[in-house]
This record gives C-alpha cells, structure tokens and sequence, in this order.
C-alpha cells in the first residue's frame, strides 16, 4: 500500500487530485488526500470527471506496479453534499455509487452522532447475541455473566467515539444491584481518552487535523474550546470530558519549553500560583515557560523568579518554601510529557482514563 500512498500523494502534490481541505478558526489549512486502513483505502477529490480521470490513472500506475488487482466491484463512489452527474462520475471510475449516511469499518459516516439510529447497528448484534441464549438453558446468573461479556465487548468501538444516550444503568452488588458494568461511565472514559490521547501522542495524523480545526492552546497540549462554527461534530462530545481529564493529568518536565511555570502542575498536585498567589502577582511574565525561569548560567543551575520588586522581609517566607519545594526540580534534554496520575489505570498500552 505504500505504492498507492506515494501516487496518491504525488498526485495531490501536482494539483492533480484536490483532496480534502481544512481550514480552522486560524485560518490556517491542511489537505488529506487519502487514509489507510490496513487493505482498506479513502480517497478524496473533487467531484469533477478530470480528477477522476486522474484517480483512474493512479490506480491503472499502482497496478501495473504492485502486480496487485483493485476490486472496483467493491468499491463505492459516495458523494458529499449536492453534486450533478453522479452517474457519470461513477462509470469514468467504474465503480458503483453510494450515499450518505453509511456505515464504514462499522462506524456510521455522514449521520448525526446525537441520534439514537447510530447506536441501531449495536443493538442489532446485542439482540441477535440475546436470541442465541434464549435457545439455550442458562441460569441467572450465567445470563447476567454473558450480559458482562457482551457489554465488554460490543459497544466498546462506538462508545470510544460517540456519547451513548441516557439509559438505565445498574447498581453494583454491594448496593443490591447485579454489578453489571455502568456503560455511562464507561463511554466518559473512552471518551475522555482522546483527551489524553490529543496530549500524550506526537505528530500523528488525526491529532494535526483537529489541531488545524479547532486551533491549540496550553503550549499545544489541547485544542481551543469548541465553539461557534467549529463547534459541530464528534470532538465537541469528547471535549465535554476535559475538564475531569486534566483534573487527572500533570507534566513530567523535560527540557520545560512547552510548561508553563506558574500555571501548570508539574510540581505537585496543584499549579504553583495556587499556593502562592502573592509571589505570584509579582511575576513579572505570568506566563513564563519553565525554561524561561530556569537559569543554567549558574554553576549547578537554579530559578530566576523574575520578580517586579524587592521582597519584603514578610514574603522571604513564601519564596523560601517554593524554593524547598522546586529544589530537586531541574531542566533535561528529554521532551516535555505528560502524565496520567493514577499509574494503575492502563487502558490499549496507554497510560489513562479507563478504571472508575
């Protein structure tokens, strides 16, 4: 596939094939041209027949190159928004056509997250699961064992992605109820991991489009709130979870160029302007990176608070203890991270959100 990848992104590249353009609140831009999943492919252009001559081209290259057959018979043109001679465009690719909403690698495109119907396919499998234990003799509490299993199981894909509706949810055994896992929290979590994700994760693919989307704030540690014409779509669910998620969340400094001193938790379970309001309102750069306030032009390193003014003799307190406070703390040459507090939680080989 990686053969496809570069036609594709050379094609992109000499304005061949548009692809698909984002354009965020900065106005700042971004195009995608395709996506991989595994032996799955999405390719996006305009609709305009000269770009799907090209696309057919593309694909004429890669086959002759790979010795590998593209099976048109499954593949689908689907238009988005109103677009005119569909069928033309369909027979220049020679595939059938498609619509919006769809279902693809089981998550529902083009349909509106919020409507119970997303959540039809789940309940389908979940009832077609029910029909089969029905033909079968099995107790009380076998049955609530495969409903265990089943909710463990089933759901988990979508409730990673979109808020599941209200519904009933069951007491744990110590207050009477049958213990059956609480989906509601369950979906915050999974929810709440793109939130640790959008952090913790480098420079991939999904990150940098809703970073161009939304825009960054917080030394580009998370996205601008969603808002106004940007505040449509699945990431305005999941932002809903971030005020709990770094609740949760602190830094492990490095080389302190993307924390902020003063209003980061990097140090303890709190930011530093918190137990020291007073020092901090004579900061002369509230703001300050970490770095900016770290001095390695001293001989073993030490903080330069930067202060506006002289202590008074009452303050020296203060400043003594943050400085008992910061005194194992130093600059790296590691990149700056971040982490989940409660080391135990392990979710998919990622430290974060999973356990309540």
């Amino acid at each position: 596939m990686e053969v496809l990848s570069t036609l594709i992104r050379r094609a992109g590249e000499g304005g061949f094939i548009s692809g698909c353009r984002l354009r965020g609140r900065g106005g700042e831009e971004l195009a995608v041209s395709h996506l991989l999943f595994a032996d799955d492919t999405l390719i996006f252009c305009e609709a305009r027949r000269e770009q799907l001559a090209n696309l057919s081209w593309i694909l004429a290259w890669f086959e002759a190159a790979s010795g590998l057959r593209i099976n048109l018979a499954k593949s689908v043109l689907i238009p988005v928004g109103e677009v005119d001679e569909l069928e033309e465009l369909a027979a220049e690719l020679g595939c059938r056509l498609g619509a919006l909403p769809t279902v693809y690698l089981g998550l529902p495109l083009g349909a509106h997250h919020k409507t119970s119907s997303s959540w039809d396919g789940v309940e389908e499998r979940m009832r077609r699961r029910l029909a089969q234990w029905k033909r079968q003799y099995i107790s009380k509490g076998g049955r609530i064992t495969l409903i265990k299993s089943t909710l463990a199981s089933i759901p988990i894909y979508l409730l990673s992605l979109i808020r599941i509706p209200k519904a009933v949810v069951c007491s744990p055994k110590e207050e009477g109820g049958l213990g059956i896992r609480k989906i509601d929290l369950l979906n915050k979590a999974l929810l709440g991991k793109w939130v640790w994700r959008y952090a913790y994760e480098k420079d991939n693919l999904w990150k940098t489009v809703i970073g161009v989307k939304y825009g960054q704030e917080g030394c580009g540690w998370k996205t601008k709130e969603v808002c106004g014409p940007f505040g449509v779509g699945l990431w305005k669910g999941i932002m809903k979870e971030v005020d709990w998620c770094w609740e949760n969340i602190d830094f492990k400094v490095g080389k302190g160029n993307r924390v902020l001193f003063w209003m980061d938790k990097w140090c303890g379970n709190e930011a530093l302007a918190q137990p020291y309001p007073q020092l901090f309102t004579l900061a002369g750069h509230k703001n300050a990176k970490i770095c900016e306030v770290w001095d390695s032009s001293m001989d073993q390193g030490g903080w330069n608070l930067r202060l506006t003014r002289d202590l008074n003799d009452w303050e020296m307190e203060q400043i003594g203890d943050m400085l008992n406070l910061l005194k194992d703390f130093r600059t790296s040459l590691e990149e700056d991270s971040v982490r989940w507090k409660w080391e135990a939680m392990e979710f998919m080989g990622l430290r974060g959100p999973t356990k309540f």
